[in-house]
């Protein structure tokens, strides 16, 4: 029991960088945690998993939020260099303001305007979005599209990313946010933001290739 409460001291001191991405909504996904790692901490079973709940508990919000816009940002990255590679010339919109409700703009003889989702292999298929993207996607209709980028479990500990560590790339298709998003009611409004879990089928292609080339500093490794 020393021994337990020395190892909850140490990860809440100097917490690893795969900490904050390994728990999620009060459980553990070991699948986030480096093989390497993992090996090291199974001497703490059966308490392993609630070690790490409470080493997480006492980690900082306001950088765990940086974590999770890391990753966010690098989603981006990910959508914009396939872009460029395709020919196109994207203005990421998200550096700009949030209020324009979606992070790339591509314009042509139409604007492409594309909300940029990230995720990782637990959290496929599961987004969470503004009251504004979504009064966004009304107001642009078929020119307002979600994309969203599944980075793999290695994604989140490596130093570098690259195409390796993109599981996959989705667009929701049209017409599926007004589908599962119930309207506002007198006795019901949706004000800030929702986590929406659309079905399966509901996810088609985007039609972007990957840039082979890409490369952007790690999640890890940018978080420091």
């Amino acid at each position: 029991m020393t021994l337990q409460d020395v190892a909850r001291i140490l990860l809440a001191a100097a917490p690893p960088p795969w900490l904050r991405l390994a728990v999620s909504a009060g459980s553990v996904t070991r699948a986030y945690i480096p093989a390497e790692d993992l090996r090291a901490l199974l001497w703490l079973e059966p308490e392993l998993d609630r070690i790490l709940l409470d080493a997480y508990a006492q980690l900082d919000q306001q950088d765990q939020e940086e974590i999770r816009k890391r990753v966010g940002d690098a989603a981006e990255l990910v959508v914009l260099a396939a872009l460029q590679r395709a020919g196109h010339r994207p203005a990421r919109v998200s550096q700009i303001s949030d209020s324009y409700g979606y992070d790339i703009e591509v314009r042509g003889t139409s604007i492409d305007r594309i909300e940029v989702k990230a995720a990782g292999p637990t959290t496929r298929g599961t987004f969470h979005l503004t009251r504004n993207e979504y009064a966004k996607s009304l107001q642009h209709g078929q020119q307002w599209r979600l994309v969203q980028v599944v980075f793999s479990s290695a994604a989140f500990v490596a130093d570098e990313l690259n195409t390796s560590h993109v599981e996959g790339v989705f667009q929701l298709a049209a017409g599926t946010l007004q589908k599962v998003v119930p309207p506002d009611t007198p006795q019901f409004a949706w004000e800030g933001s929702a986590l929406l879990s659309p079905p399966d089928t509901a996810w088609c292609s985007p039609g972007l290739v990957l840039d082979p080339d890409f490369k952007c500093p790690g999640i890890r490794s940018a978080a420091g």
